[in-house]
Formats: structure tokens, sequence, C-alpha cells
């Protein structure tokens, strides 16, 4: 039988089990997208790099700006924050992919908003697509292997 850390009223709350791992990688990898999207060698047009609209283009793809390399932290830090317990962990990498889609529907032009509050382009709104997309789908298969392991949730 695999050896639980502690017991609380909830179900297992582990600090090591696969959904606070998969919640600090997702918080790694949101996190380093945000300090790159700052970083001027991997950010090409880095000097049209504005608050809000933005010329510049992480990895040359990408449209960023200093508000989607701070909405990118944030969510990165929250990720990691909440990856103290499986229930916190999943909650917050399924917000955060929900989220990212959201962006992709309201950079895509189907949802009417004159002044998009962050800039982006055909590129950014497949990878926010994908990325929520993909968020979901390792937040459920993580969430499975939880409950395979330990047998509560």
């Amino acid at each position: 039988m695999p050896r639980m850390s502690t017991l609380a009223i909830e179900g297992a709350s582990t600090t090591n089990g696969p959904i606070t791992k998969y919640a600090r990688g997702v918080g790694g990898f949101l996190g380093l997208l945000g300090v790159l999207s700052l970083v001027p060698g991997v950010t090409t047009n880095y000097s049209g790099m504005g608050f809000y609209s933005s010329e510049a283009q992480l990895f040359g793809l990408f449209t960023t700006s200093i508000v989607a390399a701070a909405v990118y932290l944030t969510a990165g830090a929250c990720c990691i924050a909440f990856s103290t317990s499986p229930r916190q962990g999943h909650k917050a990498v399924v917000l955060t992919g929900n989220l990212l889609i959201i962006v992709a529907i309201g950079g895509a032009g189907l949802v009417v908003n004159p002044s998009p509050p962050l800039p982006v382009n055909e590129a950014s709104n497949y990878f926010h697509l994908f990325l929520g997309i993909l968020l979901l789908l390792g937040s459920v298969r993580a969430k499975a292997m939880h409950v395979k392991q330990y047998g509560v949730f």
C-alpha cells in the first residue's frame, strides 16, 4: 500500500503527489515564459515593447508586452504557491488553463472587445488555446494518477 504523508478530513494530502508536481511544473513553465518575455535576446523587437500594446515578439512568433509577462509570472507564482495540496494545485492549474482559453477566444475576435488587455496575434491565440487545453488535459491525467496512487482526492 502506498505511504501517505498526512491524512486530512477531505482526503489524502500529499505534497509530493502527481497533482502537486504537475502544478509546480506548470508554475515553473509559466514563470520561465514570463521571464523570457522580458529578455531582449529572446524577445525580438524589444524596443517596441509597451505596457499594453506592443510590437515585441517572444521567439519572433508570439506578441508580448509588459502586462503579458506580468500575467505569466503571476499565474506561475500562483500555481507554485497553491501546489501545497492536491486540491489547491488542481484548482490553480484548471483556472489557469481556462483563463488561457478565454484569452485565446478573446484574441481571436470571437468576443467583441475593442481594446484587448493583452497584445495578441494569430500565433499567440493558437499558443494560448493549445496551452490551455494541454493544462486541462494534464490536470485530468494528474488527478487520475493521484486517485490511482492514493485512492482519494
